[in-house]
């Protein structure tokens, strides 16, 4: 299988949002409730476009141009979500004291268990710490936490992210270190 991997540019989030709803809907549907995922579609589920901004969102292509996988970390507070209106003067994470966030990871559900989550995750890493970072923290889904811990990534709490309306969605806060 041919996959491109580029950064994202802000001409890719029409298709992002595309890819994340399919993905969501999809690979989640085991785990979360169908009112659960719709919440959490463009709330918590989303392109945050400060990733972009930053230069530290992934996209996974293949050989027609379709978006098949996406992926970023951050050196912003925010740990999931979006922020509603990109600011480069949001406060920035101390490399030397805080973990690099791991952020928005979704892959096509006919492109899963074929290397494009854990290569992007791979070059998110490797960014991070070129950039200082010694460790990276996530939130990771239901369906996503088997990934992250066979990437190294160890589950420190499980709780509940609050949706709106009464709905919740189950995650599990993880921390790697990079060094």
């Amino acid at each position: 299988m041919n996959i491109i991997y580029r950064k994202a540019v802000l001409q890719d989030v029409d298709q992002l949002e595309q890819l994340i709803g399919i993905s969501a809907r999809s690979i989640n549907s085991s785990y979360y409730t169908k009112d659960e995922i719709n919440a959490a579609l463009g709330n918590a589920w989303t392109v945050d476009q400060q990733l972009i901004l930053d230069n530290t969102y992934w996209v996974a292509e293949n050989t027609r141009g379709d978006l098949v996988g996406c992926g970023g970390w951050s050196k912003r507070k925010l740990l999931f979500g979006k922020n509603k209106n990109p600011d480069f003067t949001q406060k920035e994470l101390n490399p030397g004291k805080d973990s690099a966030r791991i952020r928005a990871f979704f892959v096509h559900p006919d492109y899963t268990r074929k290397g494009i989550g854990r290569r992007l995750l791979q070059l998110c890493e490797s960014e991070a710490k070129s950039n200082g970072f010694t460790s990276t923290e996530l939130l990771a889904t239901l369906s996503g936490e088997k990934l992250y811990s066979s990437c190294g990534y160890v589950a420190l709490t499980s709780y509940e992210v609050d949706l709106g309306r009464g709905i919740t969605n189950q995650v599990i806060s993880m921390h790697k270190s990079l060094e």
